[in-house]
């Protein structure tokens, strides 16, 4: 049984892969409740120690990620950070493709608001990637961590191989639209459970509720449903209209 070395007096984790992660305490089999009625094309409940999966809706069924790629981009960053890659205070200088101005790709998607040129500290931008879903952020901090997009793309792609993630191919450092980038949400129940247990210090910040950058005040996009629940939240962001539970 995976040990979790988080202190929570919550006795067991699941996964619900599209929107939320939620910790639910310990019942016995005797009361376990009948599989939920989602309304998503896809969607896996995993107890986090086990890995068992507790229900599941068309769980290998390939699906554009949209925004959950971003936990594959925080699990590179939290492995970079754990292997002394990167460290919090570094400054990344923002080069002209994190800048939604000038990138017609980031146009009207969730931004961090940076500008070419500026210095922004390691933390702060791993903040505008797991709190505010930046994708100028994703880009500024692949650029920094591998040397350019793609060679993090690679490094992505890499872990998923490790992880065994059978059925995932990243393609952009965001999950903006690209046509043959795919996920499960097997896959995705098991990159967050990867992420939970191998990186927990970036696993962290997944809690944050906001941050603020430029005295922009920033917002964590969990669902509403779970806002409550102090341990977590996957993304909000594009899921829904995707198919995400």
């Amino acid at each position: 049984m995976m040990k979790n070395n988080r202190s929570t007096p919550l006795g067991k984790l699941a996964l619900s892969v599209g929107v939320m992660l939620l910790v639910v305490p310990t019942v016995q089999a005797a009361e376990a409740p009948a599989a939920p009625q989602v309304d998503a094309k896809a969607y896996v409940l995993m107890d986090y120690d086990s890995g068992k999966i507790l229900a599941e809706g068309n769980a290998d069924t390939r699906l554009d990620p949209a925004s959950l790629t971003k936990i594959m981009s925080s699990y590179v960053i939290g492995q970079a950070m754990k292997a002394g890659k990167i460290k919090p205070d570094d400054l990344v200088t923002v080069g002209k493709d994190a800048w939604a101005t000038g990138n017609p790709v980031l146009r009207g998607s969730s931004l961090m608001f940076i500008k070419p040129g500026d210095q922004v500290p390691v933390s702060e931008l791993n903040k505008g990637i797991v709190i505010q879903s930046g994708n100028d952020a994703s880009i500024a901090l692949a650029d920094f961590v591998a040397g350019s997009q793609d060679s993090f793309v690679g490094l992505m792609n890499n872990y998923g191989k490790s992880l065994g993630l059978q059925n995932t191919h990243f393609l952009t450092v965001h999950g903006l639209d690209a046509e043959g980038q795919y996920s499960t949400a097997r896959d995705m129940a098991l990159l967050s459970q990867a992420l939970i247990r191998d990186v927990p210090d970036e696993y962290a910040l997944h809690k944050e509720k906001e941050f603020t950058f430029n005295k922009i005040r920033q917002i964590n996009r969990k669902p509403p449903a779970v806002e409550h629940q102090p341990e977590c939240g996957w993304y909000q962001n594009r899921l829904h209209r995707r198919g995400w539970a």
